[in-house]
This record gives structure tokens, C-alpha cells and sequence, in this order.
């Protein structure tokens, strides 16, 4: 897939904007602060339905606005098919247009167009607490399976609902817990299945990534840590995370720690198990990344994260991602660039790329255009630059 024209109307600080993309991607130069970010963030939020930056869709519109536009030109690479995706944020909610018709199909309208995003957040994944691994682990299986959203969604709900009956637990409302137990326990199983399946996938392509790329580039790998499972025995606990395995165990296991932890929740008015409380370890040269990796290892191990997902979603889907990269060769050695781009140079995705200033990429790619962003009254405005199709080297 690639992203042939994009429109952004009232988008954080843009303001009316169109801009025609090669099909090799963009370099896209500017200060700090000056919509670099949030264009790459815009075509996320095309593709996923939410921002890498934010979970509250008011902060996207403006300042001073409530309303804003995100449209785009998409073409599939594979069949050359080409549509007119838009996205639409009021204060009423959201609307998505495909061809100019509005749609309520979330699932279809993520097969138009998809798109992984590297950036400075991602490293929180690694440096910061669980709840951003479960982020990114949930994200890219949303990526792969739209559907996965709402699953989410319901989690959420579910858990909601959960902790007030705790919070005030009177008899009636003790009466009725059993029942959300039950609901929330269904959706717990769903998404831990579907956690372990897809960080089996992404072990297996990191796994041929680390012996593809070479350059002595190592390999990452994800181990899944269910809260359920903590206290099990590692014989048990593989077997109940195997994919192939009925879920009636794994239901069983969630209904007895629910029970087990039941005095203790109504004590302290929350929910203590569940898919909520994973964790996920990131090792890279089989050593965990947070306390034993580099900063530039700690980035490589990040973006590798990033890359194993879009070939995830161009095996499963049979199209190519476009792979968003918000400052991603800062802080790295030339020898972790050279990593990067030998990645990009092996795959025909469309990439666009944000620095703060022009440099030498080390490897030669597609030709892309060159683009400064630079604030204008406040306004972000994107110029292509006097080298247009620029062979980065």
C-alpha cells in the first residue's frame, strides 16, 4: 500500500493542507515543534483509527477547533487499486467516508490502508512500566485484525463496571458480580490467546531478521507474562498458553484466581486479575533490554519491534504497510543506521522519514522527495525541497 495525496484540515497545527507523495516515501527535515510528528501521526490515525501519541481524540482537532479532517489517495501496491479514504473527528465522534461514502464497517475500512509507526514513544515500551508493552503487543494485533479493537473496547467496559460493583459492595451488587465475572473472564481468555498468538508470530519473523540482516544485528525476542499464570508451575503454564490448547483450562484458571482474590478486591475496590495486568519481556542477545541494553540497543531493539509487525501484516494480508519513522536514527551509531536502512532497502514499503536536519542515511534507497516542515503564524506549512528526488546515501 502507499499514500499517494493527503489532506489535512484544522489537524493539530495544520491547517489547510494537500500534498502529493512519490511512491517511495518522503525525508521529511524541520525544527522541533513543527509538525513533523503529527503528519506521521495523521496517517496513522488513518490507518489504525487511533493516535501513537494520544488516547484522547479531542486533543487532535486544532486549537481552538473541534473539528478536524484527515483524507487521503491510498493505492494498493499489489492491484494498483486505487481509493479515497477519510476520516472526520467532531465533538459527535468520528466518521469514516471511503470514495466520499460513509461507512460504519471498521474492519473493511482498515483494509484500504495500513501503516506501522516508529517513534520516540515506542522506546517507552522498553524503558517504561508493562502497561505500554501491552499497548504495543495490542496495537499490532489490531493491526492484523481490526476486530481485535472492539474486543478491547469490551475489556475495558467490562472492567469498568467491575470495579464499581467493588468499590460499593452491597449485597445486591455482590449478587450481580458473579455475572461480570463470567463476561469479563470470556473476554480475559480472548485477548491472553490472542496476545500469545501474535508474539509467537513476532518471534518467529525477529527471529529471521536477526540471521537476514546480518551485520551481527542479534535478535529479539518477546516472552508473554499472563498475571493469571504467575503462580503456575512453567510446565503448566506453557501448556496453557498453547495456542492450540481448549480454552476451558485457561477459563477454569481465570474463574480460580477470581475466586481466590475476591475478599482481597472488595477490600481494596478493584479488579486484581486479568489481561489488564500482563506484563511483556523484551530480551535482545537474550538479556532483558531495560536493564541490560544499550540506548542505542534498546532503539535498534524498538524499531525491529516495528519492522517484525509490517511484515506480519504483509504476510497475513498479502499488501505492504506503509512504515512511519519519527526520528529514528538519532542517537544511533553507524553501524545500527546501516541496520535500519538495509531493513528498508530490502523491503519495497513506502517510508516516510523525519529528522531535524538532512544527513547521510548510509545506505542507498528508493528515491524519495525531500520535505521541510516550518511554522508559518503558527501554522505548519510542508515545502518540498529544491533536491526533489533526493537518492539518500
Amino acid at each position: 500500500m502507499r499514500i499517494d495525496r493527503l489532506t489535512l484540515r484544522s489537524f493539530r497545527n495544520y491547517h489547510d493542507m494537500t500534498i502529493t507523495f512519490p511512491s517511495g516515501g518522503a525525508y521529511i527535515t524541520g525544527a522541533n515543534g513543527s509538525g513533523k510528528t503529527n503528519m506521521l501521526e495523521a496517517m496513522y490515525f488513518l490507518a489504525n483509527q487511533m493516535s501513537f501519541r494520544t488516547t484522547k481524540r479531542e486533543e487532535l482537532p486544532a486549537l481552538g477547533t473541534t473539528q478536524c479532517l484527515i483524507a487521503a489517495v491510498v493505492t494498493s501496491q499489489e492491484t494498483e487499486r486505487q481509493s479515497e479514504l477519510a476520516i472526520q473527528l467532531s465533538p459527535h465522534g468520528r466518521r469514516l467516508l471511503v470514495n466520499g461514502k460513509a461507512t460504519r464497517d471498521l474492519q473493511k475500512f482498515a483494509t484500504y490502508f495500513a501503516a506501522v509507526a516508529f517513534h520516540p514513544g515506542t522506546l517507552n515500551v522498553i524503558k517504561g512500566g508493562p502497561g505500554g508493552r501491552r499497548t504495543l503487543i495490542d496495537r499490532g494485533i489490531a493491526s492484523l485484525q481490526p476486530g481485535f479493537l472492539q474486543i478491547g473496547q469490551e475489556h475495558q467496559r467490562l472492567l469498568k463496571q467491575r470495579n464499581a460493583l467493588l468499590r460499593t459492595p452491597t449485597p445486591e451488587h455482590l449478587a450481580t458480580l458473579a455475572v461480570w465475572t463470567e463476561r469479563f473472564i470470556e473476554v480475559a481468555v480472548q485477548i491472553t490467546r490472542a496476545r500469545q498468538a501474535h508474539m509467537v508470530c513476532l518471534n518467529a519473523i525477529l527471529a529471521e531478521l536477526g540471521a537476514s540482516l546480518g551485520l551481527d544485528v542479534g535478535t529479539v525476542a518477546l516472552t508473554y507474562q499472563p498475571a493469571v499464570l504467575a503462580h503456575c508451575a512453567a510446565p503448566e503454564r506453557v501448556a496453557l498458553l498453547q495456542t492450540h490448547t481448549d480454552e476451558t483450562l485457561l477459563r477454569e484458571r481465570f474463574m480460580s484466581e477470581a475466586q481466590r482474590l475476591q475478599r482481597a478486591e472488595i477490600a481494596v475496590g478493584q479488579t486484581l486479575f486479568g489481561p489488564q495486568r500482563d506484563d511483556i519481556t523484551i530480551a535482545y542477545r537474550e538479556r532483558e533490554t531495560r536493564s541490560y541494553a544499550s540506548q542505542g540497543q534498546q532503539r535498534l531493539s524498538a524499531f525491529l519491534l516495528v519492522a517484525a509487525l509490517a511484515l506480519a501484516i504483509e504476510r497475513q494480508h498479502g499488501h505492504r504497510p506503509v512504515v512511519l519513522l519519527d526520528d529514528v536514527v538519532s542517537e544511533l551509531d553507524e553501524h545500527n543506521r546501516r541496520v535500519i536502512f538495509g531493513f528498508l532497502q530490502a523491503h519495497a514499503f513506502q517510508v516516510f522519514i523525519t529528522d531535524v536536519e538532512e544527513r547521510c542515511l548510509y545506505r542507498h534507497l528508493e528515491a524519495f522527495s525531500s520535505f521541510h516542515v516550518r511554522q508559518i503564524n503558527g501554522h505548519a506549512e510542508l515545502y518540498e525541497s529544491a533536491a526533489a528526488q533526493r537518492i539518500l546515501l
